[in-house]
């Protein structure tokens, strides 16, 4: 934040303030490149995984750019100031403003001195009328940054208080941003059930969370990368027969489908006598009550046999109303986000009802 600054015209503190060193410089250096790494690697990731836009969100990336070239800049500032004044120090006495860098001290009389500017980059800019004096305000302690502010006085108080309030709304939205798409990404996410093709395990309106911890988290296909990882060292177990699980299809990347996977990669998959049959068994499926498996669809025939590696089937409940695997053939087990986990609200069953029977376990 840029902030104009003026000498007070009482006394000042005439402390000598000097720059951090040894094991201070080393922890401050560590987190300004920790911080840099991090503004790259949200500008990465927020593009490809923020969500109710269409990804890459590429607006993102000239946001998280700007703030990445910013931060870039203020490390090599500090690199360069650090080597400048290392083992020297500030101080601000009667007479003026007294500057130390590794190879000559300087007293800037206060006489000569029109304004004070902590500039964008973190230096405290020191203005005569001829030339500047620039100081690295950055690298001393926390503790004697604000007592040399002591010595100090605000050109425009008001202006910085309302900078200062945008920056704190800016971060705590930043962060909040940040963290919440990490934990829709990685660990649980709600949806809503626009479609009656799972009916009647889940109706049109039901909303449910989504958990994506037990099949592992996914990394979101970030640039320079040529599809999302599944860090399948972390999963806590396989997708089984059963679940119902939400995953991007094929023909649509950009859309979610929720559907019931039927058959595994190994299973051999038959559909015949309006029902399914999995391994020469017919499937037990209480949940289609009584709807009759049509092998229609374009990909009705090619889905049945064994299922490939790295393969699954997946139907939805309502097999008569159900854009599944029939139509767009073998789903591969990358594109499956999550499984679904608890269903929470519907507006219809609660309001206008006054039913919550519904909102349960997710099977």
């Amino acid at each position: 934040m840029i902030q104009f600054l003026k000498l007070r015209t009482e006394g000042t503190s005439g402390n000598e303030y000097n720059l951090i060193s040894g094991r201070s410089a080393v922890k401050f250096f560590i987190r300004r490149t920790v911080c840099f790494i991090l503004f790259i690697y949200a500008t990465f990731f927020l593009a490809a995984a923020i969500p109710f836009v269409a990804t890459p969100f590429v607006p993102m990336y000239f946001i998280g750019g700007f703030a990445s070239i910013v931060c870039f800049l203020r490390f090599i500032n500090h690199i360069v100031m650090f080597l400048r004044y290392k083992g020297g120090h500030i101080a601000v006495t009667g007479e003026g403003i007294a500057v130390k860098d590794r190879m000559f001290s300087l007293l800037i009389p206060a006489a000569s001195i029109t304004y004070l500017e902590h500039s964008a980059l973190g230096n405290l800019v020191i203005h005569e009328k001829l030339k500047s004096t620039s100081f690295p305000l950055m690298l001393l302690a926390k503790n004697d940054r604000a007592a040399l502010f002591d010595d100090f006085q605000d050109m425009s108080p008001g202006r910085t208080a309302v900078f200062r309030k945008i920056w704190e709304i800016v971060d705590a939205v930043g962060v909040a941003l940040f963290l919440a798409v990490h934990i829709i990404q990685y660990v649980v996410q709600a949806y809503f059930i626009p479609t009656g093709s799972m009916e009647d395990t889940l109706l049109i309106g039901d909303h449910l969370f989504v958990e994506k911890v037990t099949y592992g988290p996914i990394i979101p296909q970030m640039m320079f990368m040529d599809k999302p990882l599944r860090l399948d060292f972390l999963r806590i177990c396989d997708i089984d027969r059963g679940d119902i699980v939400i995953f991007r299809p094929p023909h649509e990347p950009d859309k979610d489908y929720i559907k019931r996977c039927i058959a595994l990669p190994g299973d051999l998959l038959q559909l015949k006598d309006k029902g399914v049959y999995v391994n020469g068994e017919r499937l037990d499926e209480p949940y289609v009550e009584g709807k009759p498996t049509d092998a229609n669809g374009p990909f009705a025939g090619l889905i049945q046999g064994i299922v490939p590696a790295d393969k699954l089937v997946v139907f939805g409940d309502n097999r008569t109303n159900s854009q599944d695997s029939r139509y767009f053939g073998y789903l591969d087990i990358e594109r499956v986000k999550g499984r679904a986990f608890v269903l929470y609200w519907n507006t219809e069953y609660v309001l206008k009802r006054h039913d919550f029977s519904r909102f349960r376990l997710i099977r």
